[in-house]
């Protein structure tokens, strides 16, 4: 009893010591009740969570269908991918842009050739980029392609990731599988029936969080792959990031943005689909949420409070 009396304040443990000596007055069980019921009240709540929320801080204009973006080695500039066409075409005009932090379009077309990139993930001096059926390697200092790595059996290779491991992991969207290439050497690194429309890729370090365009946000155990379901009913889900204590922000094809809590329910914070802005991949860091518009051929960088 004295443990758990130690637990709420001693005027109060006073009072209940003194009811515990009169428990014919009270009730064994009635004064039972009560000593539990303070003792439960007296242990300090979890802390509540910050509301997330978005300013608007600048907003690039004049691209053509960009899709990702990566920061770059020294953070003071964004690689902004640009499908420009439709998302399957092989037209050769898909290129990367430049974009400094503070709002700046610095290179419209900084790389050139590609057809439709898409996700976009910097390793050294090295820009790794998904190409419909390909990845490309561009040099991160010049624009220039230093090689492609054909990926037999993609259909439409979507998000792009660097592995813990050094491996840079592909979404298919349209074979539902999940590629890794090491070394130049594309594998299956996993196809399973919840990887259905597999978009955005989020590695973590015991574990890559997924969405998909059925709805989905999972995730995935490096070593067993393992797939576990974390959230459902986000439509067309697309770009991922963590935000602390279990949550995770997810915009949604073509103007949602959703904060999917630890439990596996969302809330939508931002509907930009009157304005025609979509939100499709996105980038967070430092605390700025860096957006690529597909429509209307924008990018903007947003504030975000209540992230941890």
């Amino acid at each position: 009893m004295e443990r758990i009396v130690a637990l709420i304040s001693a005027p109060v443990a006073a009072g209940l010591a003194g009811a515990a000596r009169n428990t014919s007055q009270y009730g064994m069980a009635r004064f039972l009740f009560l000593l539990f019921a303070l003792a439960a009240c007296a242990r300090e709540a979890p802390p509540a969570l910050d509301p997330v929320s978005f300013t608007l801080r600048w907003r690039v204009e004049g691209l053509a269908n960009p899709e990702s973006a990566a920061l770059s080695r020294e953070g003071s500039f964004l690689f902004v991918t640009n499908v420009n066409g439709e998302g399957g075409a092989k037209d050769g005009n898909g290129f990367i842009s430049r974009i400094s932090t503070d709002g700046q379009l610095l290179q419209r077309e900084f790389a050139r050739g590609l057809d439709a990139p898409k996700g976009i993930a910097r390793g050294g001096d090295a820009l790794y980029v998904a190409d419909i059926d390909r990845m490309v390697v561009v040099d991160a200092a010049t624009g220039a392609i230093r090689r492609g790595v054909a990926i037999p059996g993609a259909r439409f290779l979507n998000d792009l990731a660097l592995a813990p491991d050094g491996g840079v992991l592909i979404a298919d969207s349209g074979a539902g599988r999940i590629y890794a290439i090491r070394g130049d050497a594309p594998t299956v690194w996993l196809e399973h029936e919840l990887l259905d429309s597999v978009n955005g890729l989020l590695p973590e370090p015991d574990r890559l969080i997924v969405t998909t365009m059925a709805g989905r946000l999972l995730s995935i155990d490096y070593a067993t792959r393992a797939t576990t379901v974390l959230g459902e009913g986000l439509g067309d889900a697309d770009g991922v990031a963590a935000i602390g204590e279990g949550r995770y922000l997810v915009s949604e094809w073509p103007g949602l943005m959703h904060v999917v809590a630890a439990d596996g329910t969302h809330e939508t914070l931002l509907d930009t689909r009157a304005e025609k802005l979509y939100l499709n991949d996105f980038l967070l860091a430092g605390g700025v949420l860096y957006q690529p518009h597909w429509e209307p051929g924008a990018f903007s960088a947003y504030d975000v409070a209540g992230v941890r």
